[in-house]
């Protein structure tokens, strides 16, 4: 053992150097921060047992395992304490209150099962593959590890038991957040490898929301109250989710420029959409009745800032109660999926766009983002049209378009004669009766 201040030509060196031999070769350097040799033998000793124990390690994983926040940098964090260490690290996009509170119960089952099956497992660092492997596929197999659900509805807590399986979706979807709080806190918990980041994900094989049909469309138009009419309306001239129908607010609206602009409140994306002449109507007739107030929709306001789902129940409801199917069972789901509801007028749009030929980019900048499913549903109608319009170059090698053009026109013509025939029956003015025969001839 052997401390010492080197000898410079202004006399010695500030801090004390450590000089010792450890498994056949002499290791030196500087005691950092040492002034005085008592602390200088300290800091050494300190080095010198830990060089000693360094060289007992035979393995690279042996070394990584016994050194690991000497060689990270990182320090041990609690499971517990995980989720909440990994909100405080900077993201691009701050994500909501409602998916921060998912996300939170995801977390928390993964917590309950590696207490019930690994009890002696409590920090990050000592999660392995293999844990993350067994939490997974009991995901997949028997849905949730913690079966008893409980929330807040209203001043009221309730509770129920989970089914016992889960959507390849939602599977994944609890994969993606554990791996993301281990890939957030990889550095600060001096972590190796993320243990969830090698397991791979299922196919979805996500049931797709169906548009609604002109006819149920018009059926809803038709029977749809005060409450029921204004989510449709809206969402179908802009394709808004649930949520951003129900909190619309006057201050979105650009009167000037006829323009709806609007931070998504799932994406944050901010979106301008043209207000066409069946939304600046209903505009025009809501701003009298709530143009004093916040939201366009203050009763949807309400209830959805409070309780979400039950704007979907009444809209299911009312979908229900005229015979429109809004559900559809799946094989290997315990519950029925949702085929139809607010959400499907997103898909709605997206077909509708389709059969007018609208631009994809177009479409595209309205939804904010489109799902593969609203992607190939809008192109299949795209590609219909153009395929129609390029078919109609073809040239006419069996010299039918003759005969079809004979076809159309006689249609044409039974229509103008029942026509002519309407107007005679109702039309007293002499003059004009002349009119109309004399261009109907011609």
């Amino acid at each position: 053992m052997s401390v010492f201040k080197r000898k410079t030509s202004g006399g010695e060196s500030k801090f004390y150097h450590h000089k010792f031999m450890a498994d056949g070769k002499w290791f030196y350097g500087v005691c950092k921060g040492c002034t005085t040799q008592k602390a200088a033998m300290k800091y050494e000793k300190k080095i010198r047992n830990k060089t000693i124990e360094l060289g007992k390690q035979k393995t690279v994983k042996a070394l990584i395992e016994n050194f690991r926040y000497d060689l990270t940098g990182g320090s041990k964090i609690s499971l517990k304490d995980a989720y909440d260490l990994s909100l405080d690290k900077p993201r691009k996009r701050q994500p909501s209150a409602t998916l921060i509170k998912s996300k939170r119960a995801y977390w928390n089952d993964f917590i309950a099962f590696m207490e019930s099956k690994h009890p002696d497992i409590s920090d990050l660092t000592s999660v392995r593959q293999q844990h993350a492997e067994a939490y997974i596929a009991h995901l997949r197999s028997k849905g949730r590890f913690d079966k008893q659900i409980t929330f807040k509805a209203k001043s009221k807590t309730a509770e129920y038991q989970a089914k016992s399986n889960l959507s390849p979706k939602t599977c994944n979807m609890y994969q993606m957040t554990l791996s993301e709080v281990f890939s957030r806190l990889f550095h600060d918990a001096g972590l190796i490898a993320n243990p969830f980041d090698e397991i791979e994900k299922p196919d979805k094989q996500s049931e797709t929301r169906e548009a609604f049909t002109e006819a149920e469309l018009h059926l809803i138009a038709d029977n749809a109250d005060d409450f029921i009419k204004p989510i449709f309306i809206i969402g179908i001239t802009t394709a808004f989710r649930e949520g951003d129908i129900c909190t619309l607010k006057w201050s979105e609206i650009d009167d000037a420029n006829q323009i709806v602009r609007r931070r998504m409140r799932k994406t944050g994306k901010i979106v301008e959409i043209p207000i066409m002449p069946p939304l600046a109507e209903f505009l025009r007739q809501q701003r009298i009745k709530t143009g004093k107030e916040e939201y366009i929709l203050p009763e949807h306001a309400t209830m959805y800032l409070n309780n979400p789902s039950g704007i979907s129940y009444r809209v299911k409801a009312f979908l229900e109660g005229l015979g429109i199917k809004t559900t559809k069972k799946v094989d290997g789901r315990d519950r029925a999926i949702s085929v139809k509801d607010v959400h499907s007028l997103r898909h709605s749009f997206c077909y509708y766009a389709g059969l007018a030929g609208i631009p994809l980019m177009i479409v595209q900048n309205v939804v904010g983002h489109m799902s593969p499913e609203m992607t190939k549903m809008y192109q299949a109608h795209a590609s219909r049209e153009t395929t129609r319009l390029k078919l109609l170059q073809l040239p006419d090698l069996m010299g039918l378009a003759g005969n079809t053009a004979k076809l159309l026109l006689g249609s044409e013509l039974e229509k103008a004669k029942s026509r002519l025939n309407n107007l005679i029956g109702n039309c007293t003015d002499i003059e004009k009766l002349n009119q109309a025969a004399a261009i109907f001839d011609k």
